[in-house]
């Protein structure tokens, strides 16, 4: 798919953890953007993987921000950096660079409004970011979302502790990240790579394949302090009184292993609406867990802006950030 041209634009942020982490964006070149979309990646990618994404965006008028995560991208230096994030409280240091990130924002574009868009990780990390923090967003968007049960969780906490204290929290977990991967590609038929629960596109996994900061093997620190942020975002969730007016949209591939072929996006959907959020919206489309590199991806973009298209339309006619 060819678009217009985007300007864009690379460079370094500093969290109050002063944390520096890699930041892209994407502008019109020409128009003033009318809304900003910021875009929280997932586990084991980087912000290059949402380029195509990010210049359709530009080319319907809207502007793009995304952050690589500690130990990911550019953030982490280089692929054999990559997956041994430095921080001790990584969870913490993720969602302030997200604050960081959505400050910069509101400093440089003040009457812009913004949605969140979190994709898979990073969409856990958009629950957590806005059940805590009161930030003005026009709408929340949660690809490739999941949910944990509570035993597995807490039998997974247990399980990398007791590999903290034999092998140290900087070891990378090589049997951890492919039990991970076996257990969701399991569900396919033809399986040359252990990524094929990615996407049914067989240039996207072979490109994903490729990519030295894809698919890496992360050390068992990251997964404490992953499976803790997960806990910590259900306790944080439950407490959250406000903005109940807030758009959600939750979308879902209905082969998506890791998010239980689309019934843990229906559970998330159940969640929001007990806790009485008034404009919930659910999306499950044919793919797998990376709607935005399926074969049908020109369909999910095209409903995704239709659905922002909307959602700033009624804050144009409001005359207020939802």
């Amino acid at each position: 798919m060819a678009y217009a041209f985007a300007r864009e634009q690379g460079f370094f942020l500093s969290s109050s953890t002063r944390n520096r982490f890699y930041v892209r964006s994407f502008f019109p070149e020409t128009n003033k953007p009318k809304a900003i979309v910021l875009i929280i990646t997932g586990m084991a990618e980087h912000t290059g993987r949402y380029k195509e994404f990010a210049h359709f965006l530009v080319a319907n008028d809207y502007g793009v921000y995304i952050c690589d995560h500690p130990g990911q991208g550019k953030t982490a230096g280089s692929p054999y950096q990559a997956g041994v994030p430095e921080c001790k409280r990584l969870w913490q240091h993720m969602l302030e660079n997200i604050r960081a990130l959505y400050t910069n924002i509101r400093k440089n574009q003040p009457d812009i409004p913004v949605f969140l868009f979190g994709h898979s990780m990073g969409s856990i990390l958009a629950r957590h970011f806005t059940a805590v923090y009161p930030v003005y967003i026009q709408g929340l968007i949660l690809s490739g979302s999941f949910m944990l049960n509570p035993f597995i969780l807490g039998l997974s906490l247990n399980f990398v502790r007791l590999k903290i204290l034999f092998e140290g929290h900087r070891k990378k977990s090589k049997w951890f990240n492919k039990l991970f991967y076996k257990n969701f590609n399991r569900h396919f038929k033809d399986r040359p790579t252990l990524f094929e629960w990615i996407s049914s596109d067989r240039e996207a996994v072979d490109a994903y394949v490729k990519d030295p900061y894809c698919g890496i093997n992360f050390s068992n620190g990251f997964y404490l302090h992953l499976f803790k942020g997960i806990a910590q975002t259900r306790q944080a969730e439950r407490l959250l009184t406000y903005r109940k007016s807030l758009p959600v949209l939750i979308l879902s591939g209905q082969d998506d292993p890791v998010g239980a072929f689309g019934k843990d996006a229906i559970r998330i959907h159940q969640e929001f609406y007990k806790q009485n959020f008034q404009n919930l919206y659910l999306k499950i489309f044919p793919g797998r867990h990376e709607l935005l590199h399926e074969k049908n991806k020109e369909a999910v973009y095209q409903y995704l802006l239709e659905w922002i298209n909307r959602r700033y339309a009624l804050k144009i006619n409001k005359g207020v950030v939802l």
